[in-house]
């Protein structure tokens, strides 16, 4: 094991967050905390953190409901969903400090300017960064996580930090690149297509990524490229790139807030780009029906009108 002189604090355990904290506290062993729901925390205090999927591992890792200590000298790792991000880090401002490093991951757009909104200044904005998460990855039930495998995509500032090293040698794969806002766009296109359909068809990502499907993707995602590329992003990928991109035995996030009846991301995913494409005068008709369809989906769901 590795010692690490600073703390790492996961705040948002859920399937990204646990995986991400597993991953560190394997390597930093007694440097990790995850915060996270009851039933998950209790489970994992009690029995340890079980990773299944592509291998099998118990981590013995820290947890807690909420933070309510310091965060000086701590890599905070804030993967709640971009819906509570703003909320989560208000709760916490009286304990952050000048030493506190902050790195972001969550699906959707305009994350960045969420958390330095919600901040208001209580640490320069040196210390705030952003990552993007692929990462295959469910949580089955309290204490135990699939994950297929992936990583995650940091701001190239990131690496100029103490924490450069910091997912090296793990399980998570790790890179870094200078144009993180291409990287978020491209990202968002992919979701725009492969998270509302997989709440539609009810079904796992390979099941999205069937050929009998194609036409469908094919508008959403072209809507999504034409936005993109108003905004100055060329996002280039064919049917078949992202097809092989999330052909894969996982589940969305939003089809898992689905199934635990909990309000999904699609303002932040399929709503930004009809903001955008409405703004640039750019037909995104294909989106807004299937926005309109995953927040019927998403309402009744929340509201138990009827049993789906």
């Amino acid at each position: 094991m590795i010692t690490l002189k600073n703390k790492i604090v996961i705040l948002g355990a859920g399937a990204v967050g646990s995986t991400l904290g597993a991953a560190l506290e394997e390597k930093y062993s007694g440097s990790v905390t995850l915060i996270g729901r009851q039933s998950h925390v209790d489970k994992i205090n009690s029995d340890g953190l079980s990773i299944e999927g592509n291998f099998s591992k118990n981590i013995k890792i820290s947890a807690q409901t909420k933070i309510d200590f310091n965060l000086d000298n701590t890599l905070l790792i804030v993967s709640t969903k971009i819906i509570v991000l703003s909320d989560a880090i208000k709760d916490i401002i009286p304990f952050i400090k000048d030493t506190t490093t902050i790195l972001l991951i969550q699906n959707g757009y305009g994350v960045k300017d969420i958390a330095k909104e919600a901040l208001n200044g209580v640490i320069p904005e040196k210390n705030i960064f952003q990552a993007i998460a692929s990462i295959g990855v469910v949580l089955r039930e309290p204490g135990i996580i699939d994950f297929w495998g992936g990583g995650i995509k940091v701001e190239k500032p990131f690496t100029e930090t103490e924490y450069a090293e910091v997912f090296t040698d793990t399980f998570i794969d790790f890179k870094a690149t200078r144009f993180i806002d291409k990287a978020i766009w491209y990202k968002l296109v992919i979701n725009s297509v492969i998270n509302p359909l997989s709440v539609i068809f009810r079904a796992k990502n390979k099941v999205v990524a069937e050929a009998q499907y194609n036409d469908l993707k094919e508008k959403i995602l072209s809507e999504g490229i034409a936005v993109a590329k108003s905004e100055g992003f060329d996002v280039n990928m064919t049917i078949e790139m992202f097809n092989s991109y999330v052909d894969s035995d996982n589940y969305t996030s939003m089809l898992q807030d689905y199934f635990h009846k909990r309000k999904n991301e699609i303002d932040f995913i399929n709503g930004v780009i009809i903001e955008f494409g409405e703004k640039n005068g750019i037909d995104v008709s294909t989106n807004k029906t299937i926005f309109d369809i995953v927040k019927s989906i998403e309402n009744i769901n929340l509201e138990g009108k009827v049993k789906i």
